[in-house]
């Protein structure tokens, strides 16, 4: 009785302790931004996720001229099922581009690059139009997607492994190097893919077109399965890692001497965001600037240097601009992929970050 009487003024005492420093954690300034800004994207990404649910079902009864009492049983389940993984798949491959953009500017100290830099796209892309033009598009490497999946992606992660190890052997720290290695593969890969695209035949042709495209109706379930747990595996190493990459955004020379293994630390998170992007690129498709717009947009509205806040802020971003971008386009009915806009408003960004780098320069 004696060390029960004892135990509950002590945990009286860690009860109050744990409030008190919630609440200063709560009326800092930096950190009542942070908490708004987190409200308007869980109410933003919730209306985005009922518009594209809506247009994608009631909506189109509606124009049918339908009733929803006229519905046939069974009709909007059967929609869900194909709307619910789209959603699953837009929302992970955007949460994981965000977290390895991020990263991967951290990385090398720079906010107008990003991973596909390194040449993602052209490897996803150059794999297909030669799964098609050596095989065809009805054999089973292309045409079965769990196989095409696999391929695409071990493909991407063993190129980028091998870039990683021959440009960073012997613990050198040149990051600058393997980016324009990177846009060298880039430049060859494109161009012996347009060889190859312009010499098939027509079929051929639009097969490859539509299965490079980002393609949000048509994404396979099951693939969906493969890929969501390797993305979420992926996402939380990275977060977990958060304050390594606080000490890596001051530099090597600081991390250096604030006790960080910076080769070794480098190495582990360039294979994690080439596996990250792999997987997000094999699923998807080619989201150019999807990371570095959600990155830069939250670096400008949380007004903080500390990547756990950036991390989730920028996924939530990407989740956002793509869920609610593919929501505008079916309720509108528009023939243009989302994508476009996304890229054009990307390039559009990067110019304008590079003017201002020049301006403080």
């Amino acid at each position: 009785m004696v060390v029960k009487e004892h135990a509950k003024p002590i945990q009286r005492v860690q009860h109050n302790q744990a409030i008190t420093k919630i609440r200063t954690f709560l009326l800092k300034p930096e950190n009542i931004r942070m908490t708004i800004v987190f409200i308007i994207l869980v109410v933003a990404i919730a209306g985005s996720v009922g518009l594209y649910i809506y247009s994608r079902t009631w909506l189109r009864v509606e124009r049918l001229g339908m009733e929803r009492d006229m519905v046939p049983p069974g009709a909007i389940e059967s929609i869900m099922s194909r709307t619910l993984p789209a959603l699953y798949a837009m929302g992970a491959s955007a949460i994981v581009l965000a977290v390895v953009s991020l990263a991967f500017q951290t990385i090398v100290q720079s906010r107008v690059l990003t991973p596909s830099m390194i040449g993602f796209d052209s490897i996803f892309v150059g794999t297909q139009t030669v799964l098609v033009f050596a095989f065809g598009a009805q054999s089973n490497l292309f045409a079965n997607p769990y196989v095409n999946y696999f391929i695409t992606a071990g493909i991407m992660v063993v190129i980028s492994m091998l870039m990683f190890g021959f440009i960073l052997r012997n613990g050198r720290n040149n990051i600058i190097f393997l980016l324009m290695f990177g846009l060298v593969l880039s430049g060859i890969i494109g161009s012996g893919t347009r060889y190859l695209q312009i010499i098939m035949n027509q079929s051929d042709f639009f097969q490859v077109q539509a299965a490079t495209s980002v393609n949000i109706n048509n994404i396979n379930t099951s693939i969906i399965n493969i890929a969501l747990p390797i993305m979420a595996v992926v996402a939380i190493a990275i977060l977990l890692r958060h304050r390594r990459f606080n000490v890596m955004s001051l530099g090597p020379v600081q991390a250096k001497s604030l006790g960080i293994h910076y080769e070794r630390e480098l190495t582990i998170n360039l294979i994690i965001i080439a596996i990250g992007m792999s997987v997000a690129t094999a699923l998807i498709g080619s989201l150019t600037f999807l990371g570095l717009l959600a990155v830069n947009a939250a670096r400008e509205i949380m007004k903080t240097h500390k990547h756990l806040p950036l991390f989730i802020g920028s996924a939530m971003m990407a989740a956002l601009a793509l869920i609610l971008g593919e929501a505008v386009r079916v309720y509108f009915e528009w023939a243009i992929p989302v994508t476009v806009i996304i890229n054009l408003v990307g390039c559009v960004y990067v110019f304008y970050l590079i003017l201002r780098e020049n301006k403080k320069a």
